[in-house]
């Protein structure tokens, strides 16, 4: 995998992260996790554990799933970084909340 990629990955992470912020949802762990590990690696590790990301409920309800991690991995951009399986896992989960209308 691209190390290129994976840093624009973790850029738009930490900006979606910071945008949520201004909303009033904040997203510690998830932001102290990608710091340390970068962001890719996080998306994988939730996924593997078949959970979604710090504030996916809150900017669901404010409408704002494009600031989700789980809308990154999506993003036709980054999907090399990520399996089928993973980036499956993630469009339903947007399904599920009406982001995607299907």
């Amino acid at each position: 995998m691209s190390d290129k990629l994976e840093q624009a990955f973790t850029e738009a992470l930490t900006q979606a992260m910071d945008e949520a912020d201004g909303l009033g949802v904040t997203q510690k762990r998830l932001r102290a996790d990608v710091e340390r590990f970068g962001g890719a690696a996080c998306a994988r590790e939730l996924l593997k554990k078949q959970r979604r990301s710090d504030g996916f409920e809150a900017l669901s309800d404010l409408g704002r799933l494009d600031l989700s991690l789980e809308a990154l991995v999506t993003a036709g951009k980054f999907g090399s970084l990520f399996t089928d399986d993973e980036v499956n896992q993630c469009f339903t989960a947007l399904c599920d909340n009406n982001y995607y209308r299907i």
